[in-house]
């Protein structure tokens, strides 16, 4: 039998608490990965830093995923656009990976 799928976390983002997101990824995070998913004219995984993941949101990118370590633990946040806003999908990342 296999693993269980890992709990997932969503939510839909208004711009304060997406901005909020990125402060806190900032401050209390040891970030890995940041993978900006391309756009029209974009390439389709360009790596980035926070700042630059947070401005291409805002710019059109299609969506982000940051790899990050919080407390004892490894999580991906992916962030998608949608038509009001952002949304916000988080899982924990499996131990063996």
């Amino acid at each position: 039998m296999s693993d269980p799928l890992p709990r997932l976390t969503a939510a839909e983002l208004d711009p304060a608490t997406l901005d909020a997101l990125f402060a806190d990824l900032e401050a209390c995070t040891e970030v890995d990965q940041v993978l900006i998913k391309g756009g029209a004219g974009r390439n389709a995984d360009a790596v980035a830093t926070l700042a630059v993941a947070r401005a291409a949101l805002a710019a059109g990118a299609r969506g982000v995923q940051i790899r990050y370590r919080w407390r004892d633990g490894w999580w991906f946040d992916t962030l998608m656009r949608t038509p009001t806003g952002v949304r916000l999908v988080r899982m924990p990342v499996p131990e063996a990976t």
